[in-house]
């Protein structure tokens, strides 16, 4: 991802898909290359489609673990084991999801982001820990509202 010469939101896509580009390639075919993201609902939709992102209900937890899953997966970190502890299900269960899954990434060079969109779901992705910085620049330039694991997921 070093040698790319994409820019912009395709750079933005590409930090997200983890430089995969069918992925990347998809994304950039469904929801066009914007110069502000308006349809943030559209893009997190089509990314976790394709394994790459977190767009799960406020109370899912059980859809949750599955694209918690599908994005480690993607990115052969192998298996992410959610915490089995309190609470059993809803959101205060999404929120120890999250949390274990930001502690979780770091030790493997990735940083998990909150992308914010005011409604009542859980939008997340993963970026290589290299290009964190960069990934929050390109996102204010497309006017996407980002945050970190512990400004978001409290108990």
């Amino acid at each position: 991802m070093a040698q790319s010469k994409r820019k912009n939101f395709a750079r933005w896509v590409e930090l997200v898909c983890d430089g995969y580009d069918d992925a990347v390639e998809d994304v950039l075919e469904t929801i066009g290359k914007p110069r502000k993201v308006e349809n943030l609902f559209g893009l997190l939709e089509t990314l976790q489609g394709l394994g790459h992102a977190i767009d799960a209900d406020i109370k899912d937890s059980d859809s949750l673990s599955s694209q918690v899953f599908d994005l480690t997966d993607a990115r052969g970190m192998g298996p992410f084991e959610a915490p089995m502890s309190d609470p059993p299900q809803g959101p205060g269960r999404c929120m120890a999801i999250l949390r274990a899954l930001a502690a979780w990434v770091a030790p493997r060079d990735y940083r998990m982001i909150d992308l914010d969109d005011e409604d009542d779901a859980w939008h997340a992705v993963l970026v290589r820990a290299e290009y964190h910085e960069e990934f929050l620049a390109l996102s204010r330039s497309l006017g996407l509202r980002t945050r970190t694991p512990e400004q978001v997921y409290e108990d």
